[in-house]
């Protein structure tokens, strides 16, 4: 089964036309819906790699985007599945970009601080994560975009999740894109390094699923799949 497991301010619904790809391709499709049965006040990082670790088995195959990505290689470290796919990935403690988005979330501190739900701004959403997104598509998906747990907001910019590599006994594989503000290529690069393995860039934004050439994302996915 193909395991899907969504980001920080998405859903699993993010995931649909992805899923249709593959059940078109007679795979059996899961998203995670992280934020379910949770109390975002005081949810960590954690409670989100334990849901999923409750229904994976070592004949799965976990994907995962941008927050969920970095799920994916705690996954694949605490528990035995077949393989783990993490696009426009969240890194993890000891892998750092160093771009402007620390300086930038700094006006949410306050909410972090607090322990508040929250989502960022359009400005800033708009400036990492849709990037090159006509405006009127991009306001349409921050509507539907939910607000997270600044625990885990914290511990993700601050870069607090760890991952031992020697660990992750499956295959894994990056995907990034060429416009991507808050996992950029570079990050992509190092991430790959550090499991010794295989990466792919496209062009797009962050929000790949907004991207025109998702199709060929979902072909990569499907690419790497067959061959493990």
């Amino acid at each position: 089964m193909l395991i899907f497991v969504h980001g920080m301010l998405s859903n699993a619904e993010v995931w649909k036309p992805i899923i249709d790809y593959f059940n078109e391709k007679d795979f059996l499709c899961k998203a995670v819906n992280l934020k379910e049965g949770l109390n975002l006040r005081f949810t960590r990082f954690q409670d989100y790699v334990n849901k999923v670790k409750d229904i994976v088995t070592e004949e799965d195959i976990v994907i995962g985007h941008s927050m969920g990505g970095l799920i994916v290689q705690k996954v694949a470290e605490e528990a035995n599945i077949k393989g783990g796919v993490a696009v426009c990935s969240a890194a993890p403690k000891g892998v750092r970009y160093r771009g402007d988005i620390i300086l930038s979330s700094a006006k949410y501190a306050p909410q972090v601080i607090m322990g508040i739900p929250f989502k960022q701004d359009y400005r800033y959403i708009r400036k990492y994560n849709l990037g090159g997104i006509e405006e009127e598509k991009a306001r349409n998906i921050y509507k539907k975009l939910e607000k997270q747990s600044a625990i885990i907001t914290y511990e993700l910019g601050m870069n607090r999740i760890a991952v031992n590599e020697k660990n992750v006994k499956c295959p894994l594989f990056f995907i990034g894109t060429r416009q991507d503000r808050i996992s950029p290529p570079e990050l992509i690069i190092r991430l790959a390094d550090k499991y010794h393995a295989e990466y792919k860039l496209y062009d797009g934004c962050h929000h790949f699923f907004s991207n025109d050439n998702w199709g060929e994302i979902a072909e990569g996915i499907h690419n790497f799949i067959k061959k493990i």
